[in-house]
């Protein structure tokens, strides 16, 4: 798959790998990252551009800070969907029937929302009477 990064048309990322592999570098305890083949990192990459697409933000990638914020929740949110996995692959059946299941992972990184935080838009709430 070739990657369309942003700013031409079409894109699907924020940044290509060789931008995520810099940015891993620096990244302690990205091994799911480094363990990726080419096809599994580029699709994580994708997946994590789509989430962060769904969230109210607002924010400019024509501003260099901004873009750069954008691109480094994009490789944090890759990252958890590389070592999420899949809900469906937790339980453990046994000792009588007893299925013991870790607390579900939250959708998004908490750190690609930290990143995020100061362009996310807050949901208002007005009550007329």
């Amino acid at each position: 798959m070739a990657l369309i990064v942003y700013p031409d048309t079409g894109y699907v990322t924020f940044l290509d790998t060789d931008d995520a592999d810099i940015y891993f570098t620096t990244r302690l305890n990205s091994e799911a990252w480094a363990d990726a083949t080419a096809p599994i990192a580029e699709a994580a990459l994708v997946t994590a551009f789509r989430a962060i697409s769904e969230l109210d933000i607002t924010i400019d990638p024509t501003v260099a800070a901004e873009l750069q914020a954008l691109a480094d929740a994009q490789c944090e949110q890759a990252l958890h969907e590389l070592t999420r996995g899949d809900p469906a692959d937790f339980g453990f059946l046994g000792w009588g029937g007893l299925q013991i299941t870790p607390k579900q992972q939250s959708r998004y990184s908490e750190r690609a929302l930290a990143i995020l935080r100061p362009y996310l838009s807050t949901p208002a709430l007005t009550i007329t009477r």
